[in-house]
């Protein structure tokens, strides 16, 4: 046996020979392991209680100080709703008692819609013209002819004196209009009016859209009178005026002579509030009465019944 070497007895065939210098080696290492094991942990749980507090994520890193966040806006269901609503619209002098207009206007939640046919207010339906009718019976008297000649409901009238129109009007807002042509026009009667407005876009309030409801009705323009109604109605039952329902519904009240009630408005309201959404699309019509003297003819009648049926 030689100096210096290692005295090695294996009591066992395959025991292994461990010497005493590595071993104290391995001791260390393990050591060094656990510690850096806790200085990995310790790190860790610092860094995500840290991150509890700021924000590190690479958005808010990169991102610009002054950068906004989208907002996201969810739109409520719309209610289901159904059924068709015709209503006669009347503007009428307050001293006469003269028709100025004559309007059956539906609101069918079917498809969707507006309806609007315009009739001269010298319209005669059984030997009596509407203005004659509207003398003695108001609007509801001509609402019930109006029904009996056509052979469908008129289930609400509308009477309002010019006065009364325009302040509702102007309640709503105004609305945008494309004016065919320049029309320049006086009427000189005692209730008479003048008005001038150039061809192209208009912005058209409630003392204008008097005018031209009466400048084309004096044309016997029925058709154009229903376009200005169905602009008004497209444009003026928004969100908007929705929300101030309440507010415009006792001006309406104040405005207009009708059997629209407190119950059948606020049975109404999913209606209004489908019609008024943005996102619903609204289609318009508008029928035109074909006249033989002072009367609509049969064929044009059954025309118009098509459109106001239920």
């Amino acid at each position: 046996m030689r100096g210096g070497d290692d005295l090695r007895i294996f009591k066992h065939r395959g025991d292994i020979y461990i010497s005493a210098g590595n071993r104290k080696a391995d001791i260390e290492q393990k050591v060094l392991l656990i510690l850096l094991a806790f200085i990995i942990a310790f790190t860790v749980v610092f860094v995500v209680l840290l991150g509890i507090k700021y924000d590190f994520s690479a958005k808010k890193f990169f991102a610009p100080e002054n950068l906004e966040e989208p907002e996201v806006y969810y739109s409520e269901e719309l209610p289901q709703v159904e059924g068709k609503t015709n209503f006669l619209f009347i503007m009428s002098n307050t001293y006469t008692e003269e028709i100025y207009v004559c309007s059956i206007i539906q609101v069918d939640l079917d498809s969707t819609a507006y309806k609007v046919c315009t009739f001269d207010p010298g319209t005669v339906s059984d030997g009596r013209s509407m203005n004659d009718i509207y003398k003695t019976g108001g609007a509801g008297g001509v609402a019930g002819e109006i029904s009996r000649m056509l052979g469908c409901d008129i289930d609400y009238y509308i009477d309002q004196n010019t006065d009364g129109y325009k302040k509702m009007f102007s309640a709503l807002g105004n609305i945008n209009y494309t004016v065919l042509s320049d029309i320049r026009y006086k009427d000189s009667s005692i209730y008479g009016f003048n008005i001038k407005i150039k061809e192209g876009d208009q912005s058209i309030d409630g003392d204008t859209a008097s005018k031209l409801l009466r400048y084309y009705m004096s044309q016997k323009d029925y058709r154009t009178v229903s376009e200005i109604l169905l602009t008004s109605l497209s444009q003026q039952i928004n969100s908007e005026n929705y929300e101030k329902r309440e507010s415009l519904f006792s001006k309406f009240i104040d405005s207009a002579a009708t059997n629209i009630t407190v119950k059948s408005y606020t049975e109404g309201e999913d209606g209004m509030r489908v019609l008024s959404d943005e996102t619903t699309g609204v289609n318009v019509y508008s029928v035109s009465p074909v006249y033989s003297s002072s009367s609509v003819t049969a064929e044009s009648l059954s025309d118009i019944r098509g459109y106001f049926s239920k």
